[in-house]
């Protein structure tokens, strides 16, 4: 932190300013991505809401939002250690798919590996795993509450993913055409996210932006200087949506386990039954 002294008739006051407010006016600077100017907050709620809520107030005007604490009650998030991974014997036999480095550039691919041996390695090598979530794991992650409707869980749900590494990630600046709703079992994210009505501004080619998101260069890349950024940090058991189109980065830190749900776009105000689904198991995708 910085400080300066604020005087008036009366008294002196010390005034804290975040750092990136003073970085941000020094010319050629490259600093991380989201940090060219303040990022604003994403709005919180505690828990899931409801899907009828949460479709009406969020998901068919396109509003991001954070469910604090709405994964603290999945069994994952009490279970899902190493020990309890190579406990089960699927492990042995369940292939996974990771990179080779944590911070994406999307030149490479993925390589395949028992889930077991990614486990013996993660912590001593620079492996990220993203992978189709084990099925032998789903029973131990509820259908997310504000998914918890027959019509999305039998007629919009794309695919389940599962991101797991030692912490140290860092995605590349990407928008995906699906809506998603991500929920961090472990570990710590930060998330910084670009409107969709914004996404002229971040580069993309194919979904992507080749920008150096730990030193972005704002001759080369001028269109972050005028984005809006958005900041969600969250922690284990807190679950994000991101709307479809927002363009995003993801820095994670500490063990780092997440799981998100992809699903196909639908803007309509929903009248739903709860889901027959309880877990993940026995939804088709």
């Amino acid at each position: 932190q910085h400080y300066f002294i604020q005087s008036n008739l009366s008294s002196m006051a010390i005034i804290p300013i975040l750092s990136v407010l003073l970085w941000s006016c020094v010319p050629g600077e490259k600093l991380p991505l989201g940090y060219q100017s303040p990022a604003l907050p994403i709005s919180e709620v505690q828990g899931f809401l409801k899907p009828e809520d949460f479709f009406r107030d969020y998901v068919i005007p396109g509003k991001p939002v954070v469910f604090r604490g709405a994964a603290k009650d999945f069994p994952a998030h009490q279970k899902w250690s190493d020990e309890y991974f190579l406990s089960r014997p699927e492990s042995n036999e369940w292939t996974v798919f990771y990179e080779l480095g944590k911070k994406e550039t999307r030149d490479g691919g993925q390589e395949p590996i028992s889930f077991s041996e990614y486990i013996s390695r993660y912590n001593e090598e620079d492996l990220y795993c993203v992978t189709g979530m084990p099925r032998f794991l789903r029973e131990d992650v509820p259908v997310f509450g504000a998914l918890n409707c027959d019509f999305i869980t039998e007629k919009l749900m794309d695919d389940l993913v599962m991101w797991f590494s030692s912490g140290g990630t860092k995605s590349v600046w990407h928008m995906d055409d699906y809506e998603n709703l991500n929920c961090l079992i472990r570990g710590k994210k930060e998330l910084i996210l670009g409107s969709a009505s914004q996404v002229e501004l971040g580069h993309l080619e194919g979904g992507y932006s080749r920008v150096d998101v730990d030193a972005v260069d704002l001759e080369q890349f001028p269109g972050f200087a005028e984005m809006t950024f958005y900041n969600a940090t969250i922690q284990g058991g807190d679950c994000l949506y991101i709307p479809v189109f927002w363009s995003h980065v993801v820095r994670s830190w500490d063990r780092n386990i997440a799981i998100n749900a992809w699903w196909d776009i639908y803007k309509t105000p929903l009248q739903c039954l709860p889901s027959m689904h309880t877990t993940w198991e026995s939804v088709s995708m």
